[in-house]
């Protein structure tokens, strides 16, 4: 019988990298978004409903939805890139499934395929109800691979 696979735990220097990285993103950090899962080629993001990530309605931010689905794709991309690379956003689509009603919405990213040049990503999203996970919207996108500058 197959045993589970654990996922492979990322480098200590590697993972502090991508905090690093993940720490200056301005517009996910004022949402108290936060990174809770690496492992090479894939990442879980987190963000708490608020008044900052909310719509009219009183549901996530269809632009928060975009934004973190495609922070969890780069961020998986990152996993394989850095340190030596990184990525930026060449192009993403998300289909938005249903409305983001609940009080924690979760992005999980991970690489499809990583090349010299290109990585392609995708992320699904899911909204917490009452302990509950309900997948609301999928996200697949492009990633140009760029030197990483040392900062």
């Amino acid at each position: 019988m197959d045993q589970p696979t654990t996922p492979a735990a990322l480098d200590h220097k590697l993972a502090f990298m991508l905090l690093e990285s993940f720490n200056k993103q301005g517009a996910l950090t004022s949402w108290d978004a936060r990174l809770t899962s690496m492992t090479p080629g894939a990442c879980e993001i987190i963000v708490p409903m608020s008044n900052k990530v909310s719509q009219q309605h009183g549901y996530f931010h269809g632009g928060v939805m975009g934004a973190l689905a495609d922070a969890a794709g780069g961020y998986a991309a990152n996993t394989l890139l850095m340190p030596v690379s990184e990525c930026l956003t060449a192009e993403y689509k998300i289909n938005i499934m249903s409305p983001g009603i609940g009080d924690t919405l979760i992005a999980r990213g991970k690489v499809v395929k990583a090349g010299k040049t290109l990585v392609v990503s995708s992320a699904e999203l899911f909204v917490v109800s009452l302990g509950k996970e309900k997948l609301c919207a999928v996200m697949q996108q492009t990633l140009f691979v760029i030197p990483r500058e040392n900062s």
